[in-house]
C-alpha cells in the first residue's frame, strides 16, 4: 500500500492503483473526462483528466498515472479549472453544438463537463468551424455524426478490444481527423449498440432509440436481460408504462459493462400486440374474453379437488419462485410429475460465442435442475402427455409451437395456458390466464454460472393479467393446500428452504451483482 495526498486528505491505495480512480476515491466523483473507461486500454487523448501533482513541472494526466508513495495531488486548483477550459474550447471548436436535437442531450459528458469547468465566452467564431458529414448510417444499428465527435476513440477501442472486428478506425489528422468505418466494412458485430453507450456525445446514436424520447423523462430501473443464460445485468428505461431502451448495467462479474444488440431487442415483446389482457375461455368453439370469476370457475372444474391434473409443463423463462411454486401446485392438484420443458429443448437453442452471448436462450434453465425437474425434449414430452390422464397445464411455454406430437397428445384434453401473448398454445387452448411479462415483476434467475440474480418490476402488466406468483398462490389456496405464500419474501424464504444448493442463503438479500451460492461455485463457468 502507498499513502497519497489528494485535496488535502491522506489516502492508501494498493501500488499500481491508477491516479484517476484514487482521485474518484478521494472525491466522490471521477474527474472530467472523455477517453478513459475502466473497461477498455488506456488512451489518454483527450487530456481532461488532467491534475497538479507538487514536485512535477507540468500537469499530468490521471488516467495514464500510477499511485506512488508520498504523492501530493490537487484536482481543484485554480490552475487544473483553467487548464480543463482550455481542452473543452479545444474540443468544442468544431463541435456544431445542436443538444436541442441530439438524443444525447442530458446525459452527455460534453454537457456536463462544460456545466462544471466551462461556462466560458467562445473565441472561435462561427466561420471558423469545420463541418463534416452528418446522420451517417454506418451499420445496420448505429447512425454517426462526425461533427459531434470529440475523438475521444472508445469506439475504436472497443471493437479492436473487446470484440475484436476492428470496423472502426480515426481517419486524416488534425482538425480534419475523423473517426469513420474501415473501406468496405460497416459496424455490424452482434455488440455495436455498446458504441452508443460509451460515446460520451450524441456522435453514436442508436437506431432504435433515436428521437423516441427525451432522456430526462425516462426512469431507470435495475434489473437482468432475459435473452439467454448469461442474464446480463441490464437498466431498463421506461416512461408512462412504456420500456423504451435496456442498456447494459456494469457488473464485473457477469458481463462487466457491455451486452449483446440481441438482447437489447427483448423490450419489445412486452408491447406486442399479441399481449394478453384477459382471461380467456373457449365457448362455442372459439377463445372468448371472460371475467376472473368466471375463470375461477372454470379451473376449479377443470383441475382441483374433484379434477386432479393431468401434467404439468413450465417453462425455464420462468423466475426461480414461480417454478418452484407451479411445481407445488402441479403436485397438489395431483400431477404424476411435474413435468417440465421450454416446449421443446432445441427451440431455446441459438448462436452463442466467446464474449457474453450463450447458445442457451432460456434465463433460467439452471433454476431446473435445482429443484429437481426434468426436461423432456419435444417427442418424449408428448409421449408422457400422452399417457398421463385429465388435464393439461402448460406454464410460459408453448409446446403447440416447438413440440412435435404435442397437439394430437393433448387431443381432447382440456388445456390450460398460462402465459403472456396469444401463442399457438394460447390460441389451441381452453383456458387462457393473463400474467406479467419479465418487466412486469420481481423475480430471480439462475444463470449459466450458476449466480442467482433479481430481475425486478419496471413497469406495470397491462389490462387484467396478474402478477404470476399471486396467481399460483391465490390457486393453492382455491386447491387445499395448507402451505403457500403471502407474500414475494416468504416465498424467497419457502423457496431457499426447498433447495440444498441455497442452503443458508438469503434471497431477499442477494447483492447487486447476484450470488453464487458455495453448493453450486465449484460448478460455475457453464455452456455457452
Amino acid at each position: 500500500m502507498v499513502k497519497v495526498t489528494i485535496d488535502g486528505t491522506e489516502l492508501e491505495f494498493a501500488a499500481g492503483t491508477s491516479l484517476f480512480d484514487a482521485c474518484r476515491t478521494a472525491r466522490g466523483e471521477a474527474l472530467p473526462h472523455f477517453c478513459y473507461h475502466p473497461d477498455l486500454s488506456v488512451a489518454g487523448v483527450c487530456r481532461l483528466c488532467q491534475v497538479e501533482v507538487e514536485g512535477m513541472p507540468k500537469l499530468t494526466i490521471a488516467c495514464n498515472t500510477t499511485v506512488r508513495e508520498g504523492m501530493v495531488v490537487h484536482t481543484r486548483s485554480e490552475k487544473v479549472r483553467r487548464a480543463a477550459q482550455q481542452i473543452l474550447e479545444m474540443h468544442l471548436i468544431n463541435h456544431p453544438v445542436d443538444c436541442p436535437i441530439c438524443d444525447q442531450a442530458g446525459e452527455c459528458g460534453l454537457q456536463d463537463q462544460y456545466m462544471t469547468y466551462g461556462l466560458y465566452e467562445s473565441e472561435v467564431g462561427k466561420s471558423d468551424k469545420v463541418h463534416k458529414a452528418k446522420v451517417q448510417v454506418i451499420g445496420p444499428r448505429v447512425v454517426l455524426d462526425k461533427e459531434r465527435c470529440v475523438l475521444c476513440s472508445r469506439c475504436v477501442r472497443f471493437c479492436d478490444e473487446v470484440t475484436r472486428t476492428g470496423e472502426l478506425g480515426i481517419f486524416n489528422r488534425g482538425d480534419r481527423a475523423e473517426i469513420g468505418v474501415a473501406p468496405g466494412r460497416q459496424l455490424d458485430n452482434a455488440y455495436s449498440l455498446n458504441t452508443v453507450d460509451i460515446c460520451p456525445v450524441g456522435a453514436l446514436t442508436s437506431l432504435d432509440f433515436r428521437f423516441k424520447k427525451r432522456v430526462w423523462l425516462l426512469r431507470s430501473t435495475p434489473s437482468l436481460c432475459h435473452g439467454c443464460a448469461t442474464g446480463c445485468s441490464v437498466r431498463v428505461d421506461h416512461e408512462a408504462g412504456t420500456v423504451y431502451r435496456l442498456k447494459p448495467r456494469r457488473n464485473p462479474a457477469v458481463n462487466g459493462a457491455w451486452m449483446c444488440d440481441e438482447g437489447r431487442d427483448t423490450y419489445r415483446e412486452l408491447h406486442a400486440d399479441t399481449r394478453l389482457r384477459e382471461p380467456l375461455l373457449r365457448r362455442d368453439g372459439a377463445l372468448r374474453p371472460a371475467t376472473w370469476p368466471e375463470a375461477w370457475a372454470t379451473l376449479a372444474a377443470a383441475a382441483g379437488p374433484a379434477a386432479p391434473l393431468g401434467f404439468a409443463v413450465v417453462s425455464p423463462r420462468q423466475s426461480l419462485e414461480e417454478i418452484a411454486l407451479f411445481a407445488h401446485l402441479a403436485a397438489v392438484l395431483g400431477a404424476p410429475a411435474a413435468g417440465v420443458s421450454g416446449g421443446a429443448r432445441e427451440a431455446d437453442r441459438g448462436e452463442g460465442d466467446d464474449l457474453l452471448r450463450s447458445a442457451d436462450r432460456a434465463p433460467n434453465r439452471a433454476a431446473l435442475a435445482w429443484l429437481g425437474l426434468d426436461e423432456p425434449a419435444g417427442a418424449d414430452l408428448a409421449a408422457r402427455v400422452r399417457a398421463a390422464r385429465g388435464a393439461v397445464l402448460v406454464y410460459g411455454a408453448d409446446p403447440a409451437a416447438d413440440a412435435p406430437g404435442w397437439r394430437e397428445a393433448v387431443a381432447g384434453r382440456t388445456v390450460i395456458h398460462l402465459g403472456t401473448h396469444r401463442n399457438a398454445t394460447a390460441e389451441s387452448a381452453d383456458i387462457v390466464i393473463p400474467l406479467g411479462a419479465w418487466a412486469e415483476k420481481d423475480g430471480l434467475l439462475v444463470n449459466r454460472q450458476g449466480r442467482v440474480q433479481a430481475s425486478r418490476r419496471a413497469i406495470a402488466r397491462p389490462g387484467l393479467a396478474q402478477e404470476d406468483w399471486r396467481f399460483l398462490a391465490d390457486w393453492l389456496a382455491a386447491a387445499g393446500a395448507t402451505e403457500f405464500p403471502a407474500s414475494l419474501p416468504d416465498l424467497r424464504r419457502w423457496v431457499a428452504g426447498r433447495v440444498p444448493a441455497l442452503a443458508g442463503v438469503d434471497l431477499n438479500a442477494l447483492p447487486p451483482e447476484g450470488l453464487v451460492p458455495g453448493a453450486v461455485a465449484a460448478g460455475a463457468g457453464g455452456e455457452r
